[in-house]
Parts: structure tokens; C-alpha cells; sequence
């Protein structure tokens, strides 16, 4: 019984042996098959890396302080309605998040971009084609240009409050792209900062000069009505003043006479006052008044000024796309306003120099203080890993060359019985 287990042994040992030749055998005689299959895919493999590699830059585009910027003419209405705020606190850095979405929602769309593009005349840029595809991609830029916050939702979680005085405004952006060239793609990321500032500044200009022109008119009218009505005013008190130095006059003893004294009824009370005292009121009120008139005057010329000036501005802003077009433009449009007029008028020089401090905060602000602290990055390496694609295609083209080889094998034992 031993013997036949043994002899059992014996031939499943030899069979084994059997198969596994029958099996090496047809892979030895094939081996230049397989070593060509396997480096042709290796070869394959290498070179489809290489030729879609990716090189990816980033880079962070911060805002240089609160935008939309405060023009000056506007900071004395906000202190007069904000009393009991603190009159020296400095509005949040970045931008509020209602500005910002609206902002986004501009620059993300193709068809602003390709205004920018026209207008700069970056069409035949080397990358700028693949931007077309990325804007007009289902994700679109949100995951190319990403908004920056102070706070996290980390950051809320170890503070466990937010310091007092600060805001989770927008506080910069953060930009990435990949592109086939890693100059492509730092120049690409350097262009979408710089286009998305550029497109809130057209953005905040476009807003401004869409309610400037009408509010400096409804002003001016305002001012006009005002000057009318203190006219007015002037008018009756020089006929009291007349009247009350004709009572003077026929009565000189009056002012010591209380029984000749004139009668003044309010709501509130009645007294008397002597006809000197009633005149004298009567001219400061006069005088008052005058000064209402010139001070009216004076505003009203200081928004003749500006309406011409804003009238030049939307005529600048009309012929560009291009935020950075209409800042740079300022100047010279506020130049030939003033080339014709007198800037030793103390009303001229007073807006000639409220214009040339908010252009030139506005350029500070939108153009030198917002930029690029961070990149854009010039990448180093690419996407593609040679020694992982030379490994995986090695093992692929071996099992390709492996089924082959058996399937030929296969085919080769039972041609003539599918055949027959």
C-alpha cells in the first residue's frame, strides 16, 4: 500500500514537472517576442509621459488694502452719519464678500476675458488658448483662481473667537496653473493675477461712474434750488431790514420806550424787543444767509468741475476693457480738464488736488500695493514620473507578450479542430 502511494507521488511530481516545462518552453522560444514587446512598451510609456507632462505654478496675489477705496469726498458724509464710531479706525483690508462674489462673478465669465485679451492684445500669446478652455471648461477658474480669507475654518477653531476689530473680508488670491511648459506656466498665473485685478477695477470704475454722473446732477440741481431759496430769503430780510430802520427813524426814542417796543410772537411765547435788536438780527440772518449762498456757490462750482471730469472718465471707460486702461487714463483726461482753467482759483485748485489724491491713491492701491507677494512660481519638476511609467510599462508589455505568446500556442493546438 506504502509502494502505491509512493509510486502516487511520483508521477504527480512528474506531471508538474511536465506543465511547468510545457510552459517555460513556449516563453523560452519566444523571448525576443517578449524582449521587444516589453522595451516597445517601456519605449511607449517613457514617451507618452514625457509628451504629456504637466509643470504646475502657483502664486499668491494679495490686495493692498480696502477695496473699493474710500474717495476723500465721501469721508466727511460717512464720519457725519457714523457719530459715535471711532473716527481714525481704518475700514477692513481686502474686500468685503458680497464685493467679492460679485467681482468673481465678473472675471470667471470667457467673455470678459476676451475682452482683456483683445484689449491688451494678448491673442497670440503662447498658453492664452488653453485659458479659452478653462473658462469655458464646467469647473471653470474657481479652481484656478481661489480667494484668500485671514481666517480659516482651522484658524476659528484655535482662536475660538475673532479678534475684535477684524473682518474675514478677501484678503488676496491664490492662483494655480499647469501647463505643458513651466515658463507657460508661470507667465499664465502672472497674466490670471493680473487680469483679475484688473477686472475688479473696471468692475468698481464701471459702478462709480454708472451713479457719479447722475449724483453730481441731482446735486448740482440741489444746489441751485438752495441758492434760489436763500435768494429768497435775502430778499425778505432787506425789506425788514428797511422797514425796521424806517421805524427807527420815525421813532428814535423807541428802543427806551417799552410801550412803543415792538411786539415778536413764537410758537411758544410773546416778548417785546426794541426795533435796534430786531435789526440787528435781521442782518446777521442776512448775513447768514449770504454765506449759504456762497457756500453753495462754491459747491456748486466744485461739481461743474467734477461733472466734466467724470464726463471725460465714461468716455475713456467706454473706448477700453481694461481696468489698468481707465486708471492710467485718469491723469491725462484730469489734465485736459484743468489745461484751461485758472488753478490759482482757490475752487479750481481745491478739485484739481481732491482729483490728483484719488488718483493717485487709486493707483496705489490697485495697481502698486496690490500684487504679487508669492510666485508666480517657476516649476522645477513636471508631473511625470519616468522611473514609475518605465516600471509599470515594463510589467504591462511582459503580460502583454505572455498572453500572446500562450494565446498563439493555444491557437496553434486547436486550429485544426476548430477548423474541422
Amino acid at each position: 500500500m506504502q509502494k502505491q502511494y509512493n509510486s502516487i507521488d511520483i508521477n504527480n511530481d512528474k506531471d508538474e514537472l511536465v506543465s511547468l516545462t510545457a510552459l517555460l518552453v513556449p516563453l523560452w522560444r519566444e523571448r525576443w517576442i517578449i524582449l521587444i514587446i516589453t522595451v516597445a512598451a517601456m519605449a511607449f510609456g517613457l514617451s507618452w509621459a514625457l509628451l504629456n507632462a504637466q509643470y504646475r505654478s502657483q502664486g499668491f496675489f494679495q490686495f493692498g488694502g480696502a477695496i473699493p477705496m474710500v474717495l476723500e469726498q465721501n469721508s466727511n458724509k460717512n464720519k457725519n452719519k457714523d457719530k459715535d464710531k471711532d473716527k481714525d479706525q481704518e475700514p477692513s483690508p481686502g474686500i468685503a464678500l458680497s464685493d467679492f462674489k460679485r467681482y468673481a462673478a465678473s472675471y470667471a465669465t470667457s467673455e470678459r476675458f476676451n475682452d482683456y485679451v483683445q484689449d491688451k492684445k494678448l491673442s497670440a500669446t503662447e498658453g492664452v488658448a488653453d485659458l479659452y478652455s478653462a473658462f469655458s471648461s464646467r469647473a471653470g477658474i474657481s479652481q484656478i483662481i481661489e480667494p484668500v480669507y485671514p481666517f480659516t475654518k482651522l484658524d476659528a477653531k484655535v482662536l475660538m473667537e475673532q479678534p475684535k476689530g477684524s473682518s474675514n473680508n478677501v484678503i488676496g488670491l491664490r492662483v494655480n496653473y499647469t501647463a505643458n511648459t513651466s515658463l507657460i506656466a508661470q507667465q499664465m498665473v502672472g497674466l490670471l493675477g493680473r487680469y483679475a485685478m484688473d477686472s475688479i477695477v473696471y468692475l468698481i470704475y464701471s459702478d462709480a461712474l454708472r451713479f457719479k454722473h447722475d449724483e453730481i446732477q441731482t446735486k448740482i440741481t440741489q444746489l441751485d434750488s438752495t441758492i434760489i431759496s436763500r435768494k429768497i430769503q435775502m430778499e425778505e430780510y432787506g425789506r425788514k431790514a428797511a422797514d425796521l430802520r424806517k421805524i427807527i427813524a420815525k421813532n428814535p426814542d423807541a428802543s427806551g420806550q417799552g410801550a412803543r417796543q415792538v411786539l415778536e410772537v413764537t410758537e411758544n411765547s410773546a416778548h417785546y424787543l426794541p426795533p435796534t435788536t430786531l435789526l440787528t438780527t435781521t442782518e446777521v440772518q442776512a448775513s447768514d444767509a449770504n454765506a449759504a449762498i456762497l457756500k453753495a456757490k462754491y459747491e456748486q462750482q466744485q461739481n461743474m468741475l467734477l461733472l466734466e471730469y467724470y464726463d471725460r472718465v465714461k468716455s475713456v471707460l467706454d473706448s477700453t476693457k481694461s481696468g489698468e486702461t481707465v486708471l492710467r487714463g485718469l491723469e491725462p483726461v484730469k489734465e485736459l480738464v484743468f489745461k484751461d482753467k485758472n488753478l490759482q482759483d482757490d475752487v479750481v485748485k481745491a478739485v484739481y488736488n481732491m482729483i490728483t489724491i484719488d488718483n493717485q491713491s487709486a493707483i496705489t492701491l490697485y495697481l502698486d500695493k496690490s500684487r504679487f507677494i508669492a510666485g508666480p512660481t517657476l516649476p522645477l519638476h513636471s508631473t511625470a514620473r519616468p522611473v514609475l511609467t518605465l516600471g509599470v510599462s515594463m510589467i504591462l508589455g511582459f503580460l502583454f507578450s505572455i498572453l500572446l505568446i500562450f494565446g498563439r500556442e493555444w491557437w496553434r493546438k486547436n486550429q485544426t479542430q476548430m477548423l474541422g
